[in-house]
């Protein structure tokens, strides 16, 4: 049992937090100058999983997620330095468990490109293990491994249009209560805005994931790599000192994964 427990463990952590966490927004890729704090507040509902051909697996897991995810970057105009930390409350009915509390810290930095065409900027996180964590748990917020996670993300204005995209990779580390090693991923996002009012935009957004497979003491897990596309929208406002962010997101298609529905208020603050 205990070796069934961690399985079920990375997976669940995996599939709630890898390809919806974070979607790119409007500016997210955008020069700045000054300090920033932002706000994520976001909730996660699914009651379906699927198999590794995307055919539905399983009916009435009953999956939520509630998290609160505080930032700080800052910005030169050239580079950006930023800090995460979340705080969350996870539960799965279908398993009776929950957890609650502190969520693994997330440092990164970046440079933007000497480019007028538009924004570029390259980045790299690094998440640490510091969330709530029981390897006797099939749920935990925290994920008790390390990440490494090069970014670029990419800030076009159109005039009345806008785009904004986002490419990353996940390198994923071993987690040395279980051994296992979760596959690595690579996330495609993508957001076109419109402006309605000069302080209004509304537009479509996609996500896109796939992950390797992981391996349980070295050793590949037969049909555990995954896959995920969702679509939404996002609606942005600007006040004087403050910006909200509204996003929606669908799980249109995924596999080895949960499939539901990603709902997230942005609030972005200059000091």
């Amino acid at each position: 049992m205990k070796k069934i427990i961690p399985v079920l463990l990375l997976t669940l952590i995996l599939t709630l937090t890898s390809h919806r966490a974070l979607a790119v927004n409007f500016y997210d890729g955008a020069r700045a100058k000054g300090n920033y704090f932002l706000s994520y507040t976001s909730v996660y509902l699914a009651d379906e999983t699927t198999d590794s051909k995307g055919k539905k697996s399983r009916d009435n897991y009953d999956l939520a997620k509630v998290e609160e995810l505080l930032r700080w970057s800052y910005y030169t105009g050239d580079f950006v330095a930023s800090a995460l930390v979340p705080v969350a409350h996870m539960s799965v009915g279908s398993l009776d468990q929950e957890s609650s509390g502190l969520g693994d810290i997330i440092l990164g930095a970046g440079y933007f490109l000497p480019c007028k065409q538009a924004d570029i900027l390259p980045m790299v996180f690094v998440k640490f293990p510091t969330g709530e964590y029981r390897a006797d748990k099939a749920v935990n917020i925290g994920s008790n491994q390390y990440d490494v996670r090069p970014m670029i993300f990419l800030y076009k204005n159109l005039g009345k249009f806008s785009i904004d995209a986002a490419a990353k990779y996940f390198i994923r580390f071993q987690n040395p209560d279980t051994n296992v090693l979760p596959g690595n991923e690579f996330h495609l996002q993508g957001l076109l805005g419109y402006n309605i009012t000069d302080r209004f935009k509304i537009g479509p957004s996609v996500n896109w994931m796939i992950s390797r497979s992981r391996e349980v003491n070295g050793t590949k897990v037969a049909d555990s790599s995954r896959e995920a596309l969702s679509m939404g929208a996002d609606a942005y406002y600007r006040f004087s000192k403050i910006s909200l962010t509204a996003t929606y997101l669908y799980d249109v298609y995924t596999e080895n994964s949960t499939k539901g529905h990603f709902f997230q208020l942005k609030a972005v603050y200059r000091f």
